[in-house]
């Protein structure tokens, strides 16, 4: 019996599920961080970063992964390339910050401010960013797969080639905001605003944009085989201006309807 459990040891042990040896952040990266607010490729792994004032932090290539930042103070930091999978940001402000290239997936970023953020090619699929604060950022060709986008502001972003499969964006604002190219299939846009948006060349395949507002939404060379565009008359050109159709007339009573 004995050899059996060493055994088992042995095949386990290479992967890390030893206990004891449990992932956690590197403590004396965790000092650097906080003495000199300079730390690139450290391991932060699972650190505790609540509140914690990192504005303009240099957190290049670092290891966030499980790391608990809620309502942390991450304004124009450099995240390049950081890994956040499963980060926990809800609250946190990230406006300004570096993010290009981040990993995200998974993460929770709930009301998080990432105004003019860049977030180009991050990788932020199954995100959690609902009621998240995303005007002016960029998010040219992030993966958005799966995202949790409801009631997020996404005005005048920049969206481009940005994949957004079966991502739910119910109520999310999208005035003005750049998707040109976007992979939208399976997407959710229920009452979502898209005025004045480009959609130019958008894959809306499949996509619900049932009661969403469409007023002079671009949506020149977009597919919108199977497009759930609900109870609303389109007229579509170069741009598409929406409206909801008059109610019926009344109908016509008999003419002796009122003799006695």
């Amino acid at each position: 019996m004995k050899l059996k459990i060493q055994a088992v040891i042995m095949m386990i042990a290479p992967l890390g599920f030893i206990a004891g040896d449990a992932i956690a952040a590197d403590s004396d990266d965790l000092q650097r961080l906080l003495t000199t607010n300079q730390c690139p490729g450290c391991d932060l792994r699972e650190a505790d970063l609540s509140r914690a004032q990192l504005s303009g932090a240099n957190l290049f290539q670092a290891d966030l992964g499980g790391a608990i930042l809620r309502q942390a103070d991450l304004r124009s930091a450099n995240l390049q390339e950081a890994n956040l999978y499963n980060a926990d940001l809800g609250g946190a402000s990230l406006a300004a910050s570096n993010l290009f290239k981040a990993n995200l997936h998974h993460a929770n970023l709930q009301r998080a401010d990432l105004r003019e953020a860049d977030l180009g090619q991050a990788m932020l699929g199954r995100v959690d960013l609902r009621r998240a604060d995303l005007r002016d950022a960029n998010l040219f060709q992030a993966n958005l797969a799966q995202a949790y986008l409801e009631e997020s502001d996404f005005m005048n972003s920049n969206l481009q080639r940005a994949f957004l499969f079966r991502a739910n964006l119910e109520r999310a604002n999208l005035t003005g905001a750049n998707l040109l190219g976007a992979d939208l299939r399976g997407a959710n846009f229920y009452d979502a605003d898209l005025t004045g948006a480009t959609l130019v060349g958008a894959a809306l395949n499949d996509t619900n944009i049932n009661r969403a507002q469409l007023s002079n939404t671009n949506l020149s060379g977009a597919l919108l085989q199977g497009t759930t565009l609900g109870p609303v008359v389109c007229i579509i050109d170069q741009s598409v201006n929406c409206a909801a159709p008059a109610p019926p007339p009344p109908p016509l009573l008999p003419a002796d309807f009122w003799d006695d």
